[in-house]
């Protein structure tokens, strides 16, 4: 009888591996960590060296090319040009932690820029009133939303108690030096200079605010600097902490500038107001179609849908479409918050403060109706 010969047994260690699973193992905590919100100062660190975490994972949509066209000013009905070129904005899902593209330039001067009208795409209702670019998986009812009941509720109050607060998740956000606004740049189209970046958006829409009646704070942190990743993390450590100190708060606003190139073109959004130099606005709207709860996003859009049809109304063309998207921005914190995206890179800062001024006093309107 033939003996078979006994398989020799194999021993598994972890010797080989030791040092990648001890890698594994690190980087599986940081991950923890800084999604709990506690590697805020090594992120710095790395920013102040021009390494921004997570850059590998962040998600680059390709850029179709541009329409042919004679004219200098497009205006493209049916889809936006925000489609084609917007930097997207990182949303809150993962942190933040997304490195948004920026224009390859700095410190050009105002009319170097392409004007360009962003009307239609998407979804519409009532046309060249409401748009509605829909990057979620939801249906979006526009008509539904703009027949809705006003969600926010604010009546005329004292400075001490405020109901809408300012804030701004990229404060540093700066506009094409033009005249006398210039400013020295902390990056592309960045600023540190208060009186040129998005501190003095906001302090325009405060102040607008305040004079109508409506209490209105102003958060002049800069949570985009010097780290950008994780703004969203630390705008919203700002917010909890002014709703604490503040609970008579209704309406959070959260103000932005947006970024429209393509390779070396950038962008101006131009509003076609007769008289006016102004740039167009965006209302971006946050959902719970990611990872992060939001249950009342659908009166948060009810608020901003209604608010879209009245300034559009009032001022037709101010309004880019609407951009309805999985993140939620921080906008779970009160009914009726907003990201407000103010004119682009292209725009001044002269043409941004006119759209401002025109959004304050329209949502005044309609927050004391």
């Amino acid at each position: 009888m033939r003996t078979l010969p006994r398989r020799r047994r194999t021993r598994y260690t972890c010797r080989r591996y030791r040092i990648p699973l001890t890698a594994l193992c690190l980087a599986a905590g940081f991950l923890l960590l800084h999604h709990a919100g506690f590697s805020s100062g090594l992120e710095q660190a790395l920013a102040q060296l021009g390494i921004g975490i997570y850059q590998t994972f962040a998600p680059e949509d390709p850029l179709p090319d541009l329409p042919a066209t004679d004219s200098p000013t497009l205006s493209l009905p049916g889809f936006s040009v925000d489609d084609l070129f917007s930097a997207i904005e990182p949303d809150d899902s993962d942190g933040g932690n997304v490195q948004i593209p920026v224009p390859p330039t700095s410190g050009s001067t105002g009319g170097n820029a392409l004007p360009v009208t962003l009307t239609g795409g998407g979804n519409s209702y009532d046309p060249g009133r409401v748009y509605i670019k829909n990057l979620t998986n939801y249906t979006i009812d526009t008509g539904a939303l703009l027949r809705a009941k006003n969600p926010v509720s604010i009546k005329k109050s004292k400075p001490d108690l405020p109901q809408v607060l300012i804030i701004h998740t990229h404060g540093t956000e700066a506009f094409t030096p033009d005249g006398a606004d210039t400013y020295t740049p902390s990056g592309s189209y960045r600023t540190l200079d208060s009186n040129q970046n998005m501190l003095r958006i906001g302090e325009e829409v405060a102040a607008l605010l305040n004079s109508r009646g409506i209490g209105t704070v102003h958060s002049t942190a800069l949570h985009d600097y010097p780290a950008y990743n994780g703004a969203y993390n630390r705008s919203l450590a700002d917010i909890k902490a002014w709703l604490k100190k503040y609970p008579s708060i209704k309406l959070v606003i959260d103000l932005h500038r947006d970024a429209l190139m393509d390779g070396d073109t950038v962008y101006k959004t131009v509003a076609p107001l007769e008289g006016k130099s102004c740039a167009q606005l965006m209302l971006v709207t946050g959902t719970d179609g990611g990872s992060l709860s939001h249950p009342n996003w659908k009166k948060n859009a009810a608020f901003q849908v209604q608010l879209h049809h009245k300034l559009n109304t009032a001022y037709p063309g101010i309004m880019r479409p609407m951009s309805f998207r999985a993140g939620r921005y921080n906008q779970h914190m009160t009914t009726g918050s907003m990201l407000v995206e103010v004119g682009t890179c292209g725009n001044t800062l002269q043409e941004a403060l006119t759209a401002a001024r025109i959004f304050a006093d329209s949502l005044a309107d309609m927050l004391l109706a």
